[in-house]
């Protein structure tokens, strides 16, 4: 009898170690074509943007309300989405977001005024909202603590990506079905992956739940600090992500006079060298860390690289040469993924398990609503009597900026000044 029951407990053993092994490798893909998906939909208008400008008459001012909606809307879903991914699970959540978000995204295809445009594209941002917090959520209760940076450097890079590709996909699918069929194929690809997701994804099974009260057990900083310092980084950096996300086309035909056929290379080029950065803003902490640094302290010194590397930027107001533009602007997007990697690999590991969702809920919600902001002031900025030197000006200080605040609300010496003996500090259980 004995003998019986130590076989069926080694067998339940191997079959819940290949379960963990299969979804160590199936959760990552899933969460990175989703993350392609998200980008894809919401970058679709920006490089349909010269065509739909032809179609409808639109000015810089109504490009820039209906994109500076669709950020609002996210950052109010953000709001909810974190509490709800926390509340209800990540499965149900991210899996009805991503089918709303699609479908919206098809949507695009059957509305002709701006009120209809700004209508959609606040569907798709009500829905693309629970994106981030549900991502965050299943990398910390999934991988291990010292494996959840590489991982949000790799998911981090989806963008990027997505940025890369659907360029090429718009240039190869516009001249064959035109604008209204582009978004449909875009959309319809969301609805393929959002069946994917409810049918294998097993997502914050082996999640923590015996997480202490108090906010002090991480660290010898209170939680709100570091959500506040998570929180003002993202305030204060990502206005600049989202003004190159939805301006970046628009400026190289401004600048070098491409069209959507033509310019599906250099934004190839830019957003490839974004993932290059994203990846290894992943990676090169733990490369500080073999020189002797801690965790903590070599990923403040990659932060602060690359906030150095945004400085530039504002020579693309001046130069004529196509190539130097798409190397500065790929800077910057490199720049701006190696800082965000390390910015939510922070809060992943000083918050709780228990409040993940909603605590990368708030730092995305500022970061959006300080995206929609930037993208209306772009539009004014933008047009003919005016320049976008104050834009470029402040997007070359922000990473600065964001970098001084975390320093402000979380040093990385508070952050280290109790030794790390709650559960919350020990990794989740992959195995």
């Amino acid at each position: 009898m004995n003998i019986r029951l130590s076989s069926a407990e080694k067998a339940d053993k191997k079959t819940e170690t290949a379960t963990l092994k299969r979804q160590s490798i199936l959760m990552p893909s899933l969460l990175f074509m989703i993350g392609i998906i998200a980008y894809a939909d919401r970058q679709i208008i920006a490089l349909l943007k010269p065509e739909l400008d032809r179609t409808f008459g639109w000015t810089a001012t109504d490009y820039a309300s209906i994109s500076s909606w669709s950020q609002a809307a996210i950052a109010i879903s953000l709001l909810t989405s974190g509490w709800l991914v926390d509340r209800l699970g990540l499965k149900k959540t991210l899996g009805a977001g991503l089918t709303g978000w699609s479908i919206a995204t098809i949507l695009h295809a059957a509305v002709r005024t701006i009120p209809g445009f700004v209508a959609v594209r606040v569907a798709l941002g009500f829905f693309e909202g629970v994106g981030t917090p549900a991502s965050m959520k299943a990398i910390r209760t999934t991988f291990a603590r010292d494996a959840q940076g590489r991982i949000i450097g790799l998911l981090n890079a989806a963008p990027n990506l997505a940025a890369m590709a659907t360029p090429l996909m718009v240039a190869f699918l516009f001249p064959l079905v035109g604008w209204r069929g582009t978004i449909v194929t875009v959309g319809a690809s969301g609805l393929v992956c959002a069946v994917l997701w409810f049918r294998f994804a097993l997502p914050g099974q082996f999640e923590t739940t015996t997480a202490p009260d108090h906010d002090t057990a991480h660290s010898g900083l209170p939680v709100w600090r570091s959500v506040t310092g998570f929180a003002l980084g993202k305030l204060l950096t990502d206005p600049v992500w989202w003004f190159l996300l939805f301006w970046l086309p628009d400026l190289l035909h401004r600048r070098f006079e491409l069209g959507p056929s033509s310019m599906g290379f250099p934004l190839a080029i830019a957003y490839g060298m974004a993932g290059i950065g994203s990846i290894l803003g992943g990676y090169a902490p733990f490369l500080l860390m073999r020189a002797g640094l801690t965790h903590e302290t070599s990923r403040r010194v990659i932060m602060a690289l690359a906030a150095l590397c945004v400085l530039p930027l504002p020579l693309l107001l001046t130069t004529s040469s196509l190539t130097f533009g798409v190397i500065i602007c790929g800077l910057t997007l490199a720049a701006h993924q190696a800082f965000a990697t390390n910015l939510f690999g922070f809060i992943t590991e000083w918050a709780p398990a228990r409040i993940t969702g909603r605590a990368t809920g708030v730092g995305a919600f500022a970061g959006n609503i300080s995206g929609a902001l930037m993208l209306h002031l772009v539009g004014r900025f933008a047009a003919p009597s005016h320049s976008l030197l104050p834009v470029f000006s402040y997007c070359a200080v922000a990473y600065i900026l964001g970098w001084l605040s975390l320093a402000l609300f979380a040093p990385v010496r508070q952050l280290l000044s109790k030794p790390k003996t709650s559960e919350l500090n020990l990794p989740v259980p992959t195995t």
